[in-house]
């Protein structure tokens, strides 16, 4: 007679074998056995604009522009790409990478929201290179909190929570769309 170690079961209350061949409930069924775990990654090769760089170190005509370094505008593009992803795959009509050589590149402004703080906005544009690698180059970056964009462009704003909101702007109306809440 097989001696195999039993579990009560916290679904059902049955006795489960305990390894392999337990079922348990998922997102999609009450009795199901998870079988394998994947980890997909994706590569994202940053760039930063000429434009990015005379804003970062020499300014314009207003003087230079602090709270814009390349690490805190590194660090937002990297936070916001599991935000733009999540997006990308929850709603059917947004995409965020530019395929080929286009008219008008799609834009997305990411915005970096802290408490007593001006936003750090950010201005990228991702193009594909490859199955799992995309350029993402940063066009320019601002501290400011009603931040301009045109139409047609998307704005994901991330909030110090680590929740975000994707926002479009349309006929000269930012519309929100869809949001991340944080768990």
């Amino acid at each position: 007679m097989d001696k195999r170690k039993r579990v009560a079961s916290t679904i059902t209350g049955e006795l489960i074998e305990a390894h392999s061949l337990i079922f348990t409930k998922n997102k999609c069924s009450p009795n199901a056995r998870m079988v394998f775990t994947n980890a997909e990654s994706l590569v994202f090769d940053i760039w930063f604009d000429k434009h990015y760089y005379i804003r970062e170190r020499h300014g314009d005509e207003n003087g230079k522009r602090d709270g814009i370094d390349p690490d805190a505008v590194k660090n937002c593009v990297l936070k916001a790409a599991k935000h733009l992803i999540f997006y990308a795959i929850k709603l059917r009509n947004f995409s965020f990478v530019n395929f080929g050589v286009v008219n008008r590149p799609e834009r997305v402004i990411l915005t970096l929201e802290k408490e007593n703080e001006i936003n750090l906005n950010i201005v990228t544009e991702y193009h594909h290179l490859s199955l799992n690698r995309y350029e993402v180059t940063v066009k320019t970056a601002l501290r400011k909190n009603d931040f301009y964009f045109g139409d047609g462009d998307y704005q994901v704003t991330i909030h110090e929570d680590g929740s975000s909101t994707l926002f479009r702007k349309e006929r000269g109306k930012v519309n929100s769309i869809s949001e991340y809440l944080s768990p």
